[in-house]
């Protein structure tokens, strides 16, 4: 399998999770919320790659920020990202080298902790 299909392969994946784990996001979503949320975990690795390439973790924490302040503004909670987050780590195991792979299970960590502060600091507000 190339790297595309196998890339593809993991998006399909992570998708069918999310949504077996959330039927109502299909009942609320539809066809396209698989559609969008295929294309966020696209974003996801994408923004996993540009940290990886410039050996910068904060660039994929600093996404993270982002997508949280935009969903929160879409009246969706950090819940919905760390539950992506933690999907995504046991998935890219299969599809990447093992140097990549730490790499990007550290910056996933990282950015649900940064989360779970997020979190804590609304609930104390």
């Amino acid at each position: 399998m190339n790297q595309q299909s196998a890339k593809n392969a993991m998006l399909d994946k992570i998708v069918e999770e999310i949504f077996s784990a959330y039927p109502s996001l299909y009942e609320r979503y539809g066809e396209n919320g698989k559609k969008r949320t295929r294309e966020d975990n696209q974003h996801h690795l994408d923004y996993l790659q540009s940290a990886y390439d410039a050996d910068d973790s904060k660039l994929f924490v600093d996404y993270t920020i982002w997508l949280h302040e935009l969903l929160s503004a879409r009246g969706m909670n950090e819940k919905i990202i760390i539950d992506n987050y933690e999907r995504l780590i046991p998935l890219l195991d299969n599809y990447m080298n093992k140097e990549q792979y730490l790499f990007y299970k550290a910056c996933l960590e990282e950015g649900i902790q940064v989360l779970i502060a997020e979190k804590n600091k609304d609930e104390d507000n």
